[in-house]
């Protein structure tokens, strides 16, 4: 949802009252909140759209099953064609149910992690009862608002725009973009931020800069440890999966992207930065559909692209693993594959390990 600004300042105050009765009513006590006997790890934001929370997530089932242990994850899978479905999408040897069936991210995160056990459902208590037994913790990806729920460990992503200024009941929904206020940081065990490259003098400014913004808001008792990741793209796949080269390997070149992620901007800096001429982005809804309407879209934005020099068309594999056969298009067809990379790798080892708070 894009925000409306100052004029819906009004709606905010609505919304943002609404939002506190509903976490005081289970911090009351008056609905209850379920613990389960195994590890559950929250993995969300308190923002609107996209922060990375999906690939945080590939991320961790990633390193948890290196380690030995059975990651299992509970999603809601936004975007998919019955969403009020408690559904087991898999059980540890790929995805059960056609993509329409399991929503985006988790058929994405299933081919990109094959073992993980994945559950799809709008009660997130019903999709972890159906994961018992089958895996040694569970993660909830997008799980910061599922306050029926009592976490071992929430991880946070903070919002990027306390890297420069505080935030408050003015960034609320509608006017703003955040679901919840930022004092309610504090209800997370760990805060996430996505470290930018750069000069670590400059890192360690705006790091700076964004504690002095939290410690503001929440003073010192409401502060938590931060942990950092990197998002970065890593390669080019054909449409047909096989491999086409690093990222890099577009630098000068001109493209056209099409993108139906939470934030499409993102991906167009990312290309600039590494030298990619961008003639054109189609910025699809998130979680778009393949219906004919967007493939029409597709082919006619390939057609325009191509006669204003794009040399490729660019897409996500979120966007690609929706995509039942390649659009028609004058322009070969590339998927830019990416992955978030957890730095502060001891921090990360000692929370992730058997002997650390978040799976003893």
């Amino acid at each position: 949802m894009k925000p409306l600004g100052r004029a819906a300042w009004p709606l905010s105050l609505l919304y943002g009252a609404g939002v506190t009765l509903f976490r005081r009513s289970y911090e009351s006590g008056l609905w209850k909140r379920e613990r389960f006997p195994f590890p559950v790890i929250s993995v969300g934001n308190i923002e609107a759209g996209g922060s990375g929370k999906s690939p945080l997530v590939a991320a961790l089932c990633q390193k948890l099953s290196r380690a030995g242990l059975r990651p299992g994850v509970v999603s809601r899978g936004y975007g998919r064609s019955h969403p009020r479905e408690t559904r087991l999408i898999s059980r540890g040897e790929g995805l059960l149910v056609p993509v329409e069936r399991a929503g985006d991210e988790p058929a994405l995160l299933i081919r990109k992690v094959p073992e993980v056990r994945l559950a799809v459902a709008a009660d997130r208590r019903e999709g972890i009862r159906l994961l018992e037994g089958l895996c040694d913790l569970v993660i909830l990806d997008d799980g910061f608002q599922s306050l029926e729920i009592l976490p071992s460990l929430s991880l946070v992503f903070l919002p990027e725009a306390l890297f420069q200024n505080t935030m408050g009941i003015r960034d609320l929904l509608p006017a703003g973009p955040l679901r919840e206020l930022p004092g309610t940081l504090s209800r997370a065990t760990h805060w996430i931020i996505r470290r930018q490259e750069g000069p670590p003098g400059e890192s360690r400014e705006r790091e700076a800069r964004l504690r002095k913004h939290l410690l503001a808001i929440l003073g010192p008792e409401g502060m938590r440890p931060i942990l950092s990741v990197a998002f970065q793209l890593e390669g080019l796949r054909e449409f047909d999966g096989k491999a086409a080269g690093p990222v890099d390997s577009l630098s000068g070149r001109t493209v056209a992207v099409v993108a139906g992620i939470a934030n499409p901007e993102r991906i167009k800096d990312t290309l600039q930065s590494l030298g990619v001429r961008v003639a054109g982005l189609l910025a699809l809804p998130d979680h778009a559909p393949f219906t004919p309407d967007t493939q029409e879209k597709i082919t006619r934005f390939a057609r325009e692209s191509a006669a204003r020099g794009s040399e490729i068309l660019l897409t996500t594999e979120k966007d690609r693993i929706k995509w039942s056969h390649c659009p028609d298009s004058p322009l070969p067809v590339l998927v830019l594959e990416g992955e978030t990379r957890l730095l502060d790798r001891e921090d990360w080892d000692r929370l992730l390990t058997p002997a650390g708070q978040g799976i003893a």
